[in-house]
């Protein structure tokens, strides 16, 4: 497997499980050494155990709505092992998600992790990433744009993020850092249990993997620096051909839905 991401040191949230944890074994295998962030230690340990050992993954248990533990994380990798790649993965949803059902905790708790956590890590190590002409990729959601499954909050979450990232790349394109953003549709990972209803295993089989949305997220930090994408949408090729399985909107191609 190629190795050209060695010499280079990501930060990756959510990265005890689903994309997020994906997103830190294909790096790894590329040679990058990785500080990967969840809120639980015990699964962090047990993404990529050998690498753990080596030292080239490096765990921190931390919830990225925790502004203060995040920035106090970012102040110290400035000093110990500056970063060039942030990777926002960390994400949430609730299960009671329909509009009328919202309530101010819930859609708080949404916002503080998919919106809040992405803009305190992104502007606590602007710096590192100014210094050394960093990648940042930042995971978002088909739902940014399409009404689906997920809910009112989780979409406005999302599409608050697309907002953010397109902000912060022009403001910062012209100090070298890139930012990406990754639109998957749905994807086969733990997150799907919190919907009111689960889809069933047949759906999740033809659902996008994880390691397919790390694979782009590797595909956008491993471009020459003359080129940028910008957004990816990564969706499900062949989920149609099991029907209208989840009650979904009929205007709406399976393949969009996350």
């Amino acid at each position: 497997m190629e190795r050209n991401l060695e010499g280079r040191v990501a930060l990756v949230t959510g990265a005890s499980s689903g994309i997020g944890a994906s997103v830190v074994r294909r790096f790894l295998a590329a040679g990058a050494r990785v500080h990967g962030v969840a809120r639980r230690q015990e699964a962090l340990n047990a993404v990529s155990p050998e690498h753990l050992l080596s030292g080239q993954f490096v765990p921190h248990a931390l919830d990225v709505s925790d502004t203060a533990g995040a920035r106090a994380l970012a102040q110290r990798l400035s000093v110990e092992d500056p970063i060039d790649t942030l990777i926002c993965a960390a994400g949430t949803n609730v299960p009671r998600r329909r509009f009328a059902e919202l309530d101010d905790e819930s859609f708080d708790h949404i916002m503080k992790t998919n919106v809040y956590g992405v803009f305190t890590l992104l502007s606590a190590t602007l710096d590192q990433l100014r210094e050394k002409h960093g990648d940042v990729v930042i995971i978002s959601s088909i739902a940014a744009s399409w009404p689906d499954h997920s809910g009112a909050a989780y979409g406005a979450s999302k599409s608050a993020l697309l907002g953010l990232a397109r902000g912060a790349s022009r403001d910062e394109h012209g100090n070298g850092i890139r930012v990406c953003s990754i639109l998957p549709g749905i994807v086969d990972t733990p997150i799907l249990d919190l919907r009111p209803s689960p889809p069933p295993r047949e759906v999740r089989d033809w659902a996008v993997h994880p390691d397919d949305v790390a694979e782009a997220a590797y595909c956008a930090v491993s471009l020459p620096p003359r080129s940028n994408i910008a957004e990816i949408s990564v969706v499900a090729t062949r989920l149609q051909s099991l029907g209208n399985t989840q009650a979904a909107t009929p205007e709406l191609p399976l393949s969009m839905r996350s």
